[in-house]
């Protein structure tokens, strides 16, 4: 998978996270759902939560807390943005330089 591609899957991951992980607590505290879906979501929130640990590993907590805050919680760039003291152009900049590395695969 290209990078973009990847980028592309992470955000749309981030985007049902925190509904995918509650519908998991209750599957394993009802034990009802269907399996297949289970592991989906399993398989969804697994993602995001290694990229966010590579994020957190390779470009520091202030990285995962902001992807946190763009991706998951959907705050605006701008918003992010002033609560870490940067330009909205700056922190595009930095999101960019901190995605190339994080999904990095070796191909262009």
């Amino acid at each position: 998978m290209k990078q973009k591609d990847k980028i592309d899957a992470f955000k749309a991951s981030c985007r049902v996270y925190l509904n995918e992980k509650e519908a998991l607590e209750s599957y394993h505290s009802t034990n009802l759902g269907d399996r297949y879906m289970y592991e989906m979501m399993q398989d969804d929130v697994d993602f995001v939560e290694d990229v966010f640990e590579r994020l957190e590993d390779e470009c520091g907590t202030q990285a995962k807390l902001m992807f946190y805050l763009l991706y998951v919680k959907a705050e605006t760039q701008q918003d992010v943005a002033k609560e870490f003291g940067l330009t909205r152009r700056q922190l595009q900049q930095t999101i960019y330089r901190w995605q190339r590395q994080v999904f990095d695969d070796g191909e262009e």
